[in-house]
């Protein structure tokens, strides 16, 4: 192969590599990066570009000693490291690397929706995985929240409170994390669920139901409907990452709201309304019954992910 011919390889290779670092860098000056992959993996990929440029400046230095005839001295091995001479076979390969870079600079970043969604399926029952772990580790049901011993609830002091949150929250080493949350989310008037503990709160609440049953919640998430809902019903939902968009999981609350129609899918709302029991596709799951929607704007981190410290 000529020196000519392999200069040009080079410079392909170069151009490529140097295509991808600039677009991730690209990605994470904007924030854009966040719409595919989780934060704590952002230093891993800001160190991919630092290497992806170093191996295209070699690349382009093997360029310039090419042109120049300064070809490399061939290694002691039966292969041939020489690029295909085949021109088809190089555009098919070359073109693995140019198809996703020419469709992540030309088509527009945005974040994932209802259509996700419905292919994804909607998740409404949080707790599913926290009581499926408790079934199959365990081999026995979700602990019931029995009605509280009258005389435990009668009790002052210390113990009295004790016995009387053990009773409203019974746990076992599956939930303990989620009955000491729960005790706290109790406390609070109106139960707003924070971005950093989005899973964690939904969980915890749809783990005890019975027990929030008529507290108020505060949520926000893009408004996503299908057929079997009513008219005036919806859903609250966000996407759940753990490390990266191909992971993702939708997840949400049915809302019953009598102006639901006039809610726009995809459109992003803060809702406040009262925990209620309700029923969808014969699944008992967490409904609100919606007292007030305001327009949000949609969060600079759309999508939620696992707190790793809950627990700890």
């Amino acid at each position: 192969m000529s020196s000519r011919t392999l200069g040009i390889h080079h410079a392909i290779k170069s151009v490529i590599l140097l295509g991808f670092a600039i677009y991730i860098a690209y990605l994470v000056k904007t924030d854009n990066i966040l719409l595919y992959i989780a934060p704590r993996m952002i230093v891993y990929v800001k160190w991919s570009a630092v290497a992806l440029y170093a191996v295209a400046a070699y690349q382009m230095y093997q360029t310039v000693r090419t042109f120049r005839g300064q070809t490399e001295t061939d290694c002691d091995c039966d292969h041939d490291h020489t690029p295909s001479r085949s021109i088809m076979k190089n555009t098919v390969i070359y073109g693995l690397f140019f198809l996703p870079l020419l469709l992540g600079v030309t088509v527009p970043d945005s974040s994932m929706g209802s259509s996700l969604a419905a292919k994804k399926g909607m998740n409404l029952s949080s707790a599913a995985s926290v009581k499926k772990d408790m079934v199959s580790g365990s081999g026995s049901s979700v602990p019931e929240a029995s009605p509280p011993d009258s005389s435990a609830a009668a009790g002052s002091g210390s113990n009295g409170a004790a016995a009387s949150d053990g009773e409203l929250f019974p746990s076992d080493k599956f939930t303990k994390h989620y009955a000491k949350y729960a005790k706290q989310l109790y406390q609070s008037s109106v139960i707003a669920v924070k971005e950093e503990m989005y899973m964690e709160t939904l969980t915890t609440i749809d783990l005890y139901l019975d027990r929030f049953v008529g507290k108020k919640l505060q949520l926000t998430g893009f408004v996503y409907r299908q057929q079997e809902m009513k008219d005036n019903q919806f859903v609250v939902g966000r996407f759940t990452v753990q490390c990266c968009s191909a992971d993702a999981a939708p997840f949400g609350v049915l809302a019953e709201y009598d102006r639901a129609k006039t809610l726009a899918s995809d459109s992003w709302v803060t809702v406040t309304g009262t925990i209620q029991k309700g029923s969808f596709n014969d699944m008992d799951v967490l409904q609100l019954k919606v007292e007030n929607v305001a327009k949000a704007e949609p969060a600079k981190t759309p999508y939620v992910y696992p707190n790793y410290e809950f627990g700890s």
